[in-house]
């Protein structure tokens, strides 16, 4: 059962008290002395892991036990694993389809079955928290940020994948941390590296981005509050995670919201350029805000402890204030998550065997999952045929494509451009291509915001208009919208991941077909 505040605030030091709050990172592939340390006296809450901190099964599960072996707290240990273009072990565990390539599926057993994968994988490592699903809603074909992490651009299908996936997660025994609450999808700022805005008022808001959250709010434990800005409502620039408009009128007294209230990462340039690290996790905690995560150095998670240490002792982070971040803590993390043990070679052994199996699961829900935007889905069986790739050289996502399509024993040479290409680049591409006289797979990825892969896409239409020309959009479906017309066919993937791409290259070998319908609607 979970212990009582009280006894907490009895027992635990004000420093430890602090300590509970703040999750941090770490800066490798173990658990280095400085956070088994701070873990095991109790001045660090837990663990966010990132794709740095895997290099393979048996080094995942190590880390992963040393850290609920350490803690002297009953851990926090965390992860984004939402599939698609954010999902942190797709290298160690099973890759995961993106939330909207889920959408454009959307059926209800797929859904189920990848999100069980996922859970049942994340627990076994003993994560007890997984900070997913978006319930963003992407309306802004320049959002940088959340594209294809969003389900859809409509309220009803995004309430309603939402609502699947956080009650998978949760009767898998994980956390579910629904985000970028109140809503990030509208935003044409990165808040990693800036203030993101939401220039709507509250009636807008709540027919439109808040709906998803409101919908599914009795389904929630704990919600994310995500860095941004609301003018209409506040004059001050002052981002939602330190808003007591938000967190604690909207959210928590008119949407009834009475879990875990989470931070966004504190360390994201939206907060680091207008407050202290540590000023602003105090605020946060004024603001309503129960968890603060410090995805940074573990300098700067000592700094955010610190400073919440020393608000506990000045008064200003109150008594009750202290009680209900702790009692919503201890209601969720009660006891330590059980870890499978590395040494266990059998057990080790058993697990690798699932993740294949699953693996091969979630590889197969990938090759059907695109959608055909325009033309038929005979145009897109290429089998036999000598293909050109252009394919922009993007500095996250390999999208292998033409390696997929060379495993599918198909012709094909790779032309790489740079991921907003000028004219010079331009022309020596498209010259490269008309030489080729190959069927040409032209592959984009966000061309609203890369203007340069709209003029590469004119330009190999204008020059090669005698070569059969296929788009593929391998992230937001917008690109679509920037095609020339003569593009006669076009498929949407939804999904920057390796796995994505070799389900796109199944579809072109002729081995399965588009069967996903686009969830974004693109009538801006």
């Amino acid at each position: 059962m979970p212990q009582s505040p009280k006894l907490q605030l009895k027992n635990l030091t004000t420093k430890q008290l602090a300590g509970r709050l703040v999750i941090g990172r770490l800066p490798g592939l173990i658990l280095d002395d400085e956070h088994k340390q701070a873990l095991s006296t109790g001045i660090l809450g837990g663990i966010t892991l990132f794709k740095e901190n895997a290099q393979d099964l048996k080094q995942l599960c190590t880390l992963t036990k040393d850290i609920v072996d350490a803690c002297m707290h009953s851990p926090v240990l965390t992860v984004d694993q939402e599939g698609g273009a954010v999902q942190r072990f797709d290298h160690v565990l099973s890759p995961l389809p993106s939330p909207m390539a889920l959408a454009a599926v959307n059926d209800s057993n797929c859904t189920k079955e990848i999100t069980t994968i996922s859970c049942r994988q994340l627990k076994t490592l003993g994560f007890n928290l997984l900070l997913a699903p978006t319930l963003d809603l992407l309306t802004n074909p320049l959002n940088p940020v959340i594209a294809t992490r969003a389900f859809s651009s409509e309220t009803a299908l995004t309430s309603s994948m939402g609502r699947q996936v956080i009650e998978h997660i949760e009767a898998s025994a994980l956390v579910a941390c629904p985000k970028h609450f109140p809503g990030h999808g509208s935003t044409s700022q990165d808040s990693h590296l800036e203030l993101a805005i939401v220039d709507k008022s509250l009636d807008e808001l709540e027919a439109y981005d808040l709906e998803p959250f409101a919908a599914n709010i009795k389904a929630m434990s704990s919600i994310l509050i995500g860095h941004i800005w609301l003018p209409q409502l506040e004059k001050q620039q002052r981002p939602a995670t330190l808003s007591p408009l938000v967190v604690s009128e909207i959210l928590r007294e008119k949407l009834k919201f009475d879990g875990l209230a989470i931070s966004d990462d504190m360390t994201m340039h939206a907060i680091t350029k207008a407050y202290g690290l540590g000023e602003a996790c105090v605020m946060a905690i004024e603001a309503g805000v129960d968890l603060i995560l410090v995805c940074g150095t573990f300098s700067q998670s000592q700094e955010a402890v610190q400073a919440i240490a020393h608000a506990i002792e000045s008064g200003r982070i109150s008594t009750e204030r202290l009680n209900q971040c702790l009692t919503r803590l201890d209601k969720l993390f009660y006891k330590k998550p059980d870890c499978l043990d590395p040494t266990n070679q059998t057990a080790l052994a058993d697990f690798a065997r699932t993740i294949a199996t699953d693996t091969a699961t979630s590889t197969k829900f990938s090759t059907s999952s695109a959608a055909l935007m325009k033309g038929s889905s005979e145009q897109l069986n290429l089998a036999g045929q000598p293909l050109a790739v252009v394919v922009p050289q993007h500095p996250r996502y390999r999208l292998p494509l033409v390696e997929a399509l060379a495993q599918e024993k198909m012709e094909v040479e790779e032309h790489r451009y740079s991921l907003n290409a000028g004219e010079e680049e331009i022309a020596e591409l498209c010259a490269r291509l008309e030489r080729s006289k190959r069927t040409i797979l032209y592959v984009t990825f966000r061309a609203f915001i890369n203007s340069g892969q709209i003029a590469l896409a004119e330009k190999i239409a204008k020059t090669n208009d005698d070569i059969n020309l296929i788009h593929i959009a391998v992230d937001t479906p917008y690109d679509f919208l920037k095609m020339p017309q003569s593009v006669g066919t076009s498929l949407a993937t939804f999904d920057p991941s390796d796995q994505a791409m070799a389900g796109a290259a199944q579809i072109f070998a002729g081995k399965s077909l588009a069967q996903g319908k686009c969830p974004v609607n693109l009538s801006l």
